[in-house]
């Protein structure tokens, strides 16, 4: 991946790690970081246009919607819990390896501002439970717009070298950060009209 700045993320390096990805961030970046599931593409901009530069980059749908990783705040916590209280262990999956997809007037109150302004109807969101990746979001104002960093209909990689080989020419990505090796299992997606809840993908830790 030439021209993108390479960083290894580790217990010495973890403060200066997370501190440059939140700047390429801030300045309007595509970044590759690590998940508590999967590497994720990542941006901090709820701009329409950014959002198609992303699907663009995956070779995805360019007006697909892309999920929200928020910050762990209680409130929001208990909020994405009781949304999926209908389907028994999908809250002990927030934090965690869960997406909830619920309508815009379902987050009222418990997302960040930004995140109400997405161009969906619908609104996904997870919680994830990653240490490192949990500074960088508090250090974006509570959240970030990501999506897996695989082309569409490819594997889901569990290793930077895997993803880099996908992305070997892409020209738009800041900086990646080598976490080591990732789950390979995508977070779970429910979606939620308030009273019930379906799976819309399944996750091992859930179920079908």
């Amino acid at each position: 991946m030439a021209g993108i700045s390479l960083l290894k993320l580790d217990e010495a390096t973890r403060t200066e790690v997370v501190a440059q990805t939140a700047d390429a961030l801030l300045a309007g970046g595509i970044v590759i970081f690590p998940t508590d599931t999967v590497y994720g593409l990542m941006v901090h901009s709820t701009d329409p246009a950014q959002l198609a530069r992303l699907n663009a980059l995956k070779s995805r749908q360019f007006d697909k919607p892309i999920a929200a990783l928020a910050a762990a705040k209680t409130a929001l916590v208990a909020h994405m819990r009781g949304l999926v209280a209908s389907l028994p262990g999908a809250d002990g999956l927030v934090p965690g390896a869960l997406t909830v997809v619920a309508e815009r007037d379902a987050w009222q109150d418990a997302l960040p501002s930004p995140l109400l302004s997405l161009p969906y109807s619908r609104i996904g969101v997870r919680i994830p439970k990653h240490a490192a990746l949990q500074e960088v979001i508090a250090r974006c104002g509570g959240w970030l717009i990501a999506t897996s960093a695989n082309l569409e209909g490819q594997p889901t990689p569990s290793s930077l070298s895997e993803i880099t080989a996908q992305f070997s020419t892409a020209k738009s990505v800041r900086l990646a950060v080598d976490g080591g090796d990732c789950a390979t299992d995508p977070s779970a997606v429910i979606e939620t009209d308030g009273s019930q809840a379906r799976i819309l993908r399944p996750h091992p830790l859930l179920g079908s």
